[in-house]
């Protein structure tokens, strides 16, 4: 099984910190804290499960890469949108489930 590096756009770091100010607002700030570290752990794991995940179907995906692929989270409600390019895995921006349509 290949291990990919990895590189992150600067949007996804935008994107996360969006997510955790949500969290917290509704939550707790360690309750934040720990859903971003959850979506890290999640984003990580694609340098080796990238060679497993098929390319996606759905437009969305398409607009970031023609090649995209994607990764649904743990809890179902975000997807990692990322493709491949020789030993790096780019991960292009995570968006809501909800917005995932053909």
């Amino acid at each position: 099984m290949k291990k990919y590096k990895l590189l992150i756009h600067e949007r996804v770091f935008d994107q996360i910190s969006d997510i955790q100010e949500y969290v917290a607002s509704v939550g707790t700030y360690i309750a934040a804290v720990n859903y971003s570290n959850r979506l890290f752990d999640e984003i990580e794991s694609i340098t080796y499960l990238a060679d497993a995940i098929s390319y996606s179907q759905w437009q969305v995906a398409k607009r970031y890469h023609p090649k995209a692929k994607r990764l649904i989270t743990h809890n179902k409600k975000w997807n990692i949108i990322f493709h491949t390019n020789g030993d790096y895995v780019i991960v292009d921006c995570i968006i809501p489930s909800s917005l995932i349509k053909k």
